[in-house]
């Protein structure tokens, strides 16, 4: 799969959850609202008191998608305060953090916690070489963390042993196409089924003064260098699912298939060419695409949940009668019609193997995770709930709360300071998808309506795509895939822009197959088989 694409929906989530509520805890962090809210989590059983004697020196490494917040801050302090520890993370931009953690491990630095944004070679490779501490045996010692499925114990393990703590994300509400329902109506048209019908949309919403200011200064959608979202409607059109097969009966990556990428790149090709599309997309930042649809001035793009409250105010701001909804995806040839799930986690903690020998250490760590993996209804979020209160940093410190709802969407430095989950980034692992109940608690009117009519679009039965590449990782992927990707990539780019015809595809399919992506396929349909992994539909 495109891992760069999703990584930057799930960062994007990320980053909305800090801002929104408690949904998905990923920076929901505080400083205790006084003493008694500090401890308000901790158990009051004895022996529970003198597992927390002594005081612990705990250090953390890991990558961190926001602004990183000073170590001393009052989150870290009121996380010494509640586990009686000394605690030490460090914090640098993902997009560093590979880099920086290779260089930790290479210089026997590893930190008592480790924090990686996924499985890949070099997790796999230091699991192997007895890195990381199997935590097999201390599962089901503690509430949450016994709760989390079998399938993602098993994605974070390596050769049967678990190696990770997964981090829970959604495996609905995935990225994907958002379209102007208000431009629809000014100009009389019916939601696209397919991609000659997006063709014409797009084209109306470029050519029709859409926004009716009497210029000629909209677009159909965005997109930016790297082709982006790739205009995908729907898992038959994914370029990252493994849903297609070849002739041998295989799953391929959906980068690959013929006539799914025939028809997006007939479609891209000719939007292009009826000016459409910005046309210096190719060359045009992701954060430069994203702003022309939330300034108002494109009419289809993609966006998940949860969204980003800053782009809804600055869209409501743009244009304060928009009206956004989900633009279903198109029904396939083979009769399905719904969206890839996720793999129902992102990024995990590892943990020392130095650590075997220090119990207390162990448990100090795992109680700490298991606290902040408690998941809180949203009916809950509450200065009255001590413990919420306490991770969001205390009421009117880290977060604010009015007419029923906590909001976090008023983001702060001191805020995001004041939160201890700001700086142990443990994610509440909900029941279900829908427990997150995203669609409410939503500061902004059109952000509110478009957050129902998502949740209720991946509602639908037989909607969600259950990939079985989310079940295994294979090394070879990981090595060849991410260049493989980028001369495809490129390639699709030169079809876009007439420089090359659409045939030229099969030359691109040739070149993947023969540069190691066949290898990838036989790689992982080899561990497919071995686990009996197939995909699904629910």
């Amino acid at each position: 799969m495109n891992k760069n694409w999703r990584r930057m929906h799930v960062a994007a989530c990320l980053a909305a959850v800090l801002l929104l509520s408690a949904a998905c805890s990923s920076k929901n962090d505080s400083n205790g609202a006084g003493g008694a809210a500090a401890n308000a989590g901790d158990s009051t059983d004895g022996s529970a008191s003198n597992a927390m004697a002594k005081k612990l020196k705990i250090t953390a490494f890991e990558g961190y998608w926001g602004k990183v917040q000073p170590s001393d801050s009052p989150g870290v302090k009121a996380i010494d305060e509640k586990f009686n520890i000394d605690y030490k993370p460090e914090f640098v931009p993902m997009e560093q953090a590979q880099q920086k953690i290779a260089v930790l491990m290479a210089s026997g630095s590893q930190p008592d916690i480790l924090g990686l944004e996924g499985v890949d070679s070099n997790f796999i490779k230091w699991a192997k070489q007895g890195a990381f501490l199997p935590l097999n045996d201390y599962i089901d010692k503690y509430p949450e963390l016994k709760q989390i499925p079998k399938s993602i114990w098993d994605a974070v393990s390596v050769d049967g042993k678990i190696y990770g703590i997964p981090q829970y994300f959604h495996i609905k509400y995935m990225n994907s196409a958002i379209i102007r329902k208000d431009w629809l109506d000014k100009l009389g048209l019916q939601m696209p089924t397919n991609y000659d019908e997006l063709l014409q949309v797009s084209k109306a919403f470029t050519d029709q003064d859409p926004d009716g200011n009497g210029k000629k200064d909209t677009y159909g959608f965005a997109t930016s260098k790297g082709i982006d979202w790739n205009n995908r409607m729907g898992v038959y059109y994914d370029i990252g699912a493994w849903y297609h097969k070849n002739d041998q009966g295989q799953l391929i990556p959906g980068i690959i298939s013929d006539d799914a990428n025939l028809d997006r790149l007939k479609f891209m090709q000719e939007a292009y060419a009826a000016g459409a599309v910005p046309k210096d997309w190719p060359v045009m930042e992701y954060n430069d695409a994203k702003q022309i649809f939330w300034s108002g001035k494109a009419g289809i793009y993609y966006e998940g949940l949860p969204g980003s409250a800053t782009q809804w105010k600055l869209l409501s701001e743009n244009a304060p009668d928009a009206e956004v909804v989900p633009l279903p995806p198109f029904q396939a040839p083979d009769g399905t019609q719904g969206q890839p799930g996720m793999s129902g986690y992102y990024t995990m903690k590892t943990l020392s193997a130095k650590l075997k020998d220090d119990p207390d250490k162990i448990d100090r760590i795992l109680t700490m995770v298991d606290q902040f993996m408690k998941f809180t209804p949203f009916d809950q979020r509450n200065p009255q709930n001590a413990d919420f209160d306490w991770k969001q940093g205390g009421v009117d410190k880290g977060y604010t709360y009015a007419n029923g709802v906590a909001d976090l969407s008023t983001d702060t430095d001191a805020k995001q300071a004041a939160r201890p989950t700001t700086f142990f980034t443990v994610q509440e692992w909900a029941p279900s998808d829908e427990a997150l109940e995203l669609d409410k608690g939503l500061p902004v009117p059109i952000e509110a309506a478009y957050a129902k009519a998502v949740v209720d679009l991946w509602s639908k039965p037989n909607f969600v795509y259950i990939d079985p590449f989310n079940s295994i990782h294979s090394d070879v992927f990981n090595e060849k895939f991410g260049a493989l990707y980028d001369k495809m990539m490129d390639g699709e780019t030169k079809i876009i822009l007439g420089q090359e015809p659409l045939s030229y595809f099969d030359t691109l399919t040739a070149d993947f197959l023969k540069n190691g992506g066949q290898a990838i396929i036989d790689d992982v349909n080899k561990q497919f088989e071995a686990l009996g992994a197939t995909g699904s539909w629910k």
